[in-house]
């Protein structure tokens, strides 16, 4: 049968949205978020939208994909997504995996609005309609409003009391990194003081070597974390680490392909792996990343990397629809200046309600994105692998 949702155009605007203050990591510094809001129209009339990472090079690979999609059928997920695949290999990095999503993440938009559906029940079905969200806390600077500049342990106590008391959450993530470990510690000790009942994670994101996680992990497993991410680089160091330490370790940088999970489950590197829907390729390569990992016995949680709110749908959808997601949601959200949709998400008891509408359940602001867009033509694109603050500064980078 001849089908209707045949893909027209695809159209992707890049934006740049600040943070309320600059938030601080190993390798940089965060001021905001330049992320790229796609459109998918049919030959049906029904548009969907999607959102995923980058700027002008995204622009440019969701162009190359759009003459190979053209006239295609919306409902073939896979098939593009495995078109996707295999320019990614030939073309190396031109068309990674996050190009892909950004497209997929407007498909699945499409047909949840073809048949009255949210997203989530396309996936398989609601397994939750409140999905919990961690409160990111990161060290920040000073923001031009006067608001952030916490460098103290002190002061990351009070932000982190101040988000639970707003917004009501339950866990707590450190980004580390920034300072000595033992500062960082000692930024820990003052959260488990503050906040007794709090789930607490820490992620140094790769920062520290072996030796160092070894002899800093046992103490801050003294204070009790549900997990540590990525405290040293690759599968091999992330292995010898948790050979050594009684914190289960989560990663979102050793472990971000299938091929990479063998390896990864076999030395017993990780506890956890984070979902991405775009690192991992989109909403239908995260359901499957979700059965590996329930074979493998694997936790499963959730990155965030500065996500707006075409994005946050999409994750809310796919942990709406994943009963083996155990862990609360990573969200930037809270320390986000503004966002590009008409209706922007609002913290319920420490987490985000499943939209009620059909297919990712959120409208876009074009208004908003136009004048995003032109911040972007003006800034260009965020560059996270750089602290002003720090001149001479160069970030350890991972070495894959």
């Amino acid at each position: 049968m001849e089908s209707n949702l045949r893909i027209e155009a695809i159209d992707a605007t890049p934006v740049t949205v600040p943070m309320v203050a600059p938030l601080r990591w190993s390798m940089g510094v965060e001021t905001g978020t330049t992320r790229c809001i796609v459109q998918v129209r049919t030959r049906a009339g029904i548009t969907g939208i999607g959102e995923t990472y980058g700027g002008k090079a995204t622009v440019e690979a969701i162009r190359f994909l759009t003459e190979r999609f053209r006239g295609m059928d919306c409902w073939e997920v896979d098939r593009m997504s495995r078109i996707a695949q295999s320019f990614r290999i030939a073309y190396e990095t031109f068309v990674p995996a996050h190009v892909y999503a950004g497209i997929e993440m407007a498909l699945w938009d499409i047909l949840g609005k073809a048949t009255g559906q949210p997203v989530a029940k396309l996936l398989g079905g609601i397994f939750r309609d409140h999905v919990p969200v961690s409160a990111y806390l990161f060290y920040r600077y000073l923001g031009p409003s006067g608001v952030g500049g916490e460098d103290t342990p002190e002061a990351m106590a009070d932000r982190a009391e101040e988000l639970v008391a707003t917004h009501g959450f339950e866990v707590v993530k450190v980004k580390g990194g920034v300072f000595a470990p033992v500062e960082e510690l000692r930024t820990l000790q003052a959260l488990r003081q503050r906040l007794p009942d709090a789930k607490l994670r820490y992620d140094p994101n790769a920062a520290w070597s072996v030796e160092t996680a070894v002899t800093m992990l046992p103490k801050m497993a003294a204070v009790g974390l549900e997990y540590a991410e990525d405290p040293t680089d690759l599968i091999e160091g992330m292995a010898r680490v948790r050979a050594s330490v009684p914190v289960p370790l989560a990663t979102n940088m050793c472990v971000t392909r299938f091929g990479e999970i063998p390896l990864g489950f076999r030395l017993g590197a990780v506890d956890v792996i984070l979902s991405d829907v775009h690192f991992w390729g989109g909403l239908a390569q995260c359901r499957k990343l979700a059965g590996v990992a329930e074979t493998l016995q694997i936790g499963l949680g959730m990155h965030s990397d500065r996500e707006l709110g075409v994005s946050t749908a999409a994750m809310v959808q796919f942990a709406a629809a994943t009963p083996t997601l155990a862990y609360a949601i990573d969200s930037h959200y809270h320390d986000q200046a503004d966002d590009i949709i008409t209706q922007p998400w609002v913290y319920e008891h420490g987490g985000f309600r499943l939209p009620e509408g059909p297919g990712l359940g959120v409208e876009v602001d074009w208004d908003k994105v136009r004048h995003y867009h032109e911040r972007y033509l003006a800034e260009g694109q965020v560059n996270e692998f750089f602290d002003p603050h720090r001149p001479g500064w160069i970030p350890i980078l991972p070495l894959y």
